[in-house]
């Protein structure tokens, strides 16, 4: 179930509560439900090889359980072997950005943040070199089919 803050998810109409439908959030600029959009991008300077993509199916099922939002929602992509340093040194290290049509919060925010360090710890990435910046775009501002 997506979870969204107590004044967003207490909708009404007509002084009768309306759940949001399953995989729905708030356009903050409009306040319309409206479908979700997560879309994931991780950069690292590991290299992944041929467990890539093993790690993207994972991200993107965290992605979805995070957020609430149906996986055919979701998408990812990991740019890995980039040219990253951190803290002025050339160790395993994760950048990240996390889009979202709502669902974007502490605890989904926590949430997905958990799986996402997880997965990258197989990789030898420490949870103190990994960094995913979350923002809850309103839908004027996301493109998708024309």
């Amino acid at each position: 179930m997506l979870r969204l803050s107590p004044k967003l998810q207490d909708r009404t109409e007509g002084g009768s509560r309306q759940e949001l439908p399953a995989g729905k959030g708030i356009d903050p600029a409009t306040g319309e439900v409206c479908a979700g959009d997560p879309s994931l991008v991780l950069n690292t300077n590991v290299a992944l090889g041929e467990n890539k993509a093993a790690l993207m199916r994972a991200a993107s099922k965290a992605v979805a359980s995070g957020l609430g939002k149906p996986e055919s929602y979701v998408a990812v992509a990991v740019n890995d072997g980039q040219h990253i340093i951190w803290g002025g040194e050339d160790t395993p290290c994760a950048l990240g950005t996390l889009y979202s049509l709502g669902g974007i919060n502490l605890e989904n925010n926590k949430a997905v943040s958990a799986a996402i360090t997880s997965l990258l710890g197989d990789f030898g990435i420490s949870p103190n070199r990994i960094y995913v910046s979350c923002f809850d775009v309103p839908r004027e501002n996301m493109m998708y089919n024309g």
